[in-house]
């Protein structure tokens, strides 16, 4: 077999179930939404306390505690937990290996990751208002020196644009998330960090390959409501098309609530395109593909976004998901990722996707980053700290479980190489562009 890799150069050449938790700053759970993971509990009262004194560890997690304050917002309930949950698991796999081995080297001292208030963090969910309000909470309540989060590109955008607020304030935080890839947003802040695998890098080369495959023309459904799509259709996707000579014959569009995709597919269906490329989150790109089947839209090839690679996909979209392409950071198939894979599944029951893979590489990133940054890991050190990290987050490198050497462009993004999945069998594989001739 012959493995189709984008080729783009990089930028460098335990054991008990964590459940999303909750939606009020960790104060309640959402017992609908844990199904059957079991829970770490931590009663109410107690929770309530201790926010009320500044959260839980506001007189800990420090150096003479041999603790180091982070936090964690990925959207653990709605429309984006499958982004979420997989980025925060993945984190705390990643947290818990680390603090198993001794934990980072902070000022010559062994100091471990706490993550606060609780282990889950808090909730993003999909709204940039609720996100912008536990920013501040861990700026300034909880006092952390770095947050790893932001699941959806909505939020990003926001956020993003916040830290430039609160470095004018003096008051700036290093925010890191590793899964927002609307093409630009690791320009708007200095503060503001992506390890995300975003198509905007391997756009060129999928459109190539895709050229070698004979396409001549493509139609594209894009989700509006989430700025993730249409600005990758606009600034990468139908820019790349007409560079390389490929139709672009039908465009449409809908948004994340959109219960009936009739029109979408009739439209795209009497374009008759040889691609359809979808770009919309897991649920309506489900929907989608489950009408089109219906309707019998049948082009040569059906091709995903990275909002494809979760494990909802695969487990909700059966068999209307089977032989669409996906362009991701990893082979499945490699040691490193089935090893993690092994793993993540004993203990959530479910999949990796590339949310999980890019959660595990952050914390690696952080730790690099820490262990450079010559700080000193104390309340009064705090903003000199956070600055100082941010500094040599700027030259943190790892390796990633993919095997690839990650590190961050002048644009605090993770250019990666890639690899062409399909959906074969209900699992996520390698693509062999001979096979499906």
């Amino acid at each position: 077999m012959t493995a189709w890799a984008i080729g783009l150069p990089t930028a460098s050449a335990q054991n008990a179930r964590r459940v999303p938790p909750t939606r009020e700053d960790n104060m309640k759970f959402d017992f609908a939404a844990l199904g059957s993971h079991r829970v770490r509990f931590i009663a109410p009262a107690f929770i309530a306390a201790t926010v009320m004194l500044g959260g839980i560890g506001a007189a800990q997690a420090w150096q003479d505690d041999g603790t180091v304050r982070i936090g964690l917002l990925e959207s653990q309930t709605g429309t984006y937990a499958p982004y979420g949950l997989p980025a925060l698991w993945a984190s705390q796999i990643a947290i818990d290996e680390i603090n198993a081995k001794g934990g980072m080297t902070i000022d010559g001292k062994q100091v471990k990751i706490e993550v606060v208030p609780t282990e889950n963090g808090y909730d993003a969910g999909g709204d940039p208002a609720q996100t912008l309000s536990l920013v501040k909470k861990l700026v300034f309540d909880d006092q952390v020196l770095f947050i790893k989060g932001l699941s959806v590109s909505n939020a990003g955008q926001a956020v993003f644009n916040y830290l430039n607020e609160l470095d004018k304030q003096g008051t700036p935080i290093v925010v890191h998330s590793s899964s927002v890839g609307a093409p630009g947003l690791g320009k708007i802040s200095k503060w503001g960090f992506r390890n995300t695998f975003s198509e905007n890098y391997v756009i060129p080369n999928i459109v190539e390959t895709l050229k070698k495959q004979g396409v001549k023309t493509v139609g594209l459904y894009i989700m509006k409501d989430n700025i993730y799509f249409p600005s990758i259709a606009d600034q990468a996707i139908i820019p790349e098309l007409k560079k390389a000579g490929i139709e672009v014959v039908a465009v449409t569009d809908g948004v994340s609530k959109d219960t009936d995709y009739s029109r979408q597919v009739n439209e795209l269906k009497a374009a008759n395109p040889d691609v359809v490329y979808l770009l919309a989150n897991t649920l309506p790109a489900i929907n989608f593909m489950k009408e089109a089947r219906r309707r019998g839209l049948k082009p040569k090839y059906f091709l995903g976004g990275i909002s494809q690679l979760t494990a909802d996909t695969l487990k909700s979209g059966g068999s209307a998901m089977e032989g669409m392409l996906v362009a991701s950071s990893y082979d499945p198939a490699g040691d490193g990722i089935k090893a993690f894979a092994t793993e993540y599944n004993n203990k959530h029951g479910q999949d990796i996707s590339l949310f999980a893979v890019n959660g595990h590489e952050a914390m690696y990133l952080f730790k690099d980053a820490v262990e450079k940054a010559d700080i000193k890991n104390t309340k009064e050190s705090l903003q000199e700290d956070r600055a100082k990290l941010r500094d040599a987050l700027e030259k943190a490198t790892t390796v990633s479980i993919s095997g690839e050497k990650i590190a961050f462009n002048a644009d605090h993004d993770t250019p990666k190489s890639g690899v062409m999945l399909v959906i074969k069998d209900g699992k996520f594989v390698k693509w062999d562009p001979a096979a499906n001739n």
